[in-house]
């Protein structure tokens, strides 16, 4: 018998939707479902200009302006101004082709972690001769009224007031399953902060902070690392452990790795890593923005964090949930982000809790849980 074919499509525009897609794809492979999976990014069914653009523009806009972005994605929210901008601009560039492949490709199902790829074809599909149902998969501990279209068949989101800001929005609750946001296998089990050390050949006994640099300007990084530097050299009889994640900006981790750290401080600079849930697992703190995959998996490795900088828009509402939660802290500031990290360091008590309280957050068969209810939909 044919297994079903589920087509996973994500767009280029920061990574987590393609971190999410690939935790989809990954969930297939397990022996408990019978189904194919793919992950295409839809603007590779674009012209490589527009693909640039679009990634590059979106990049561009939160690493700069990123109030711009906050007034754009607030203005989003209304109804009317959702979706005419980003049609008319996809419109322009080949959307035929990308209709075309999906015709070609013939999916029993096809389950989207950005709402690009349907919101852009959503008035077209169905006359293509496109009958597969699409199910839409959020990223963020919120829901954008672009997310809201008509083709979806069913949406899945992270929690429960996700649930209901989606249903405020006119969706169905018929049409919506609460399973978290999809993270890798890596992400469905912790463990113990001493054994994760050792596998990475750090010091055991020491309190460890995991910064990463995803969404950060290269000055901001140094500036951060700097002031949580100095906030740990200030403790002169205990000792810490240092990661520091430069994702794939080689220049960063070249200047990083330049730098001297302070004698107390075991500092290990990283470029671009596939072990991040190791990372996380040896960390006790995790300093960070709030995207929505890195937030997620950081409540699935039971991991608190201190949040810096956080985007206006999803970001702020990711940061929000966490915060409502008891799951993390805001840092307001650099000066700010010292005087909580220092909280923490201080009063294990108040990590303890921060820790606990991830745990209402923690979703970790997020991506197993979606497969299984997609497959379910397409087999009845």
């Amino acid at each position: 018998m044919k297994k079903p074919f589920i087509l996973i499509l994500s767009t280029s525009g920061g990574a987590g939707h393609a971190r999410a897609a690939e935790a989809l794809v990954q969930a297939t492979r397990s022996a408990e479902f019978s189904v194919r999976a793919e992950h295409y990014d839809c603007l590779d069914f674009t012209s490589k200009a527009f693909k640039r653009l679009y990634s590059q523009s979106y990049l561009s806009m939160v690493n700069h302006l990123p109030e711009l972005w906050g007034y754009l994605y607030s203005q989003a929210e209304r109804k009317q101004y959702s979706k005419r901008g980003l049609l008319s601009v996809f419109d322009h560039f080949n959307y035929q082709r990308y209709l075309t492949e999906l015709s070609r490709l013939k999916p029993d199902a096809i389950i989207c972690t950005h709402f690009l790829p349907y919101i852009s074809i959503s008035e077209r599909a169905r006359r293509k001769d496109i009958s597969a149902p699409f199910f839409a998969v959020t990223t963020d501990f919120d829901v954008h009224q672009l997310w809201v279209d008509k083709i979806i068949s069913h949406y899945y989101v992270f929690q429960e007031e996700s649930a209901w800001q989606l249903s405020a929005k006119g969706v169905p609750a018929e049409k919506i399953s609460v399973t978290g946001i999809p993270v890798g296998t890596e992400f469905t089990s912790t463990t113990e902060k001493r054994v994760a050390r050792q596998k990475l050949e750090l010091p055991t006994g020491r309190f460890t902070v995991l910064l990463l640099s995803g969404g950060f300007g290269v000055g901001r990084v140094e500036e951060i690392v700097e002031r949580v530097s100095n906030l740990l050299a200030s403790f002169r009889r205990h000792s810490f452990n240092l990661l520091v994640v430069c994702g794939r900006n080689e220049r960063l981790r070249i200047d990083l790795e330049k730098r001297g750290f302070p004698h107390n401080i075991h500092a290990s600079i990283f470029g671009y890593v596939s072990n991040i849930h190791d990372l996380m697992d040896a960390a006790n703190i995790l300093v960070s923005k709030s995207g929505g995959l890195t937030s997620a998996e950081a409540m699935a490795k039971h991991l608190p964090m201190i949040i810096v900088d956080p985007i206006p828009g999803q970001e702020t509402r990711n940061a929000s949930i966490i915060l409502e939660r008891g799951a993390g802290l805001l840092a307001l500031d650099y000066h700010n982000l010292q005087f909580k990290l220092k909280r923490v360091i201080e009063d294990p008590t108040l990590l303890r809790d921060l820790r606990e309280s991830t745990v209402s957050l923690s979703r970790p068969r997020a991506a197993a849980d979606i497969i299984d209810d997609v497959c379910a939909r397409i087999t009845m």
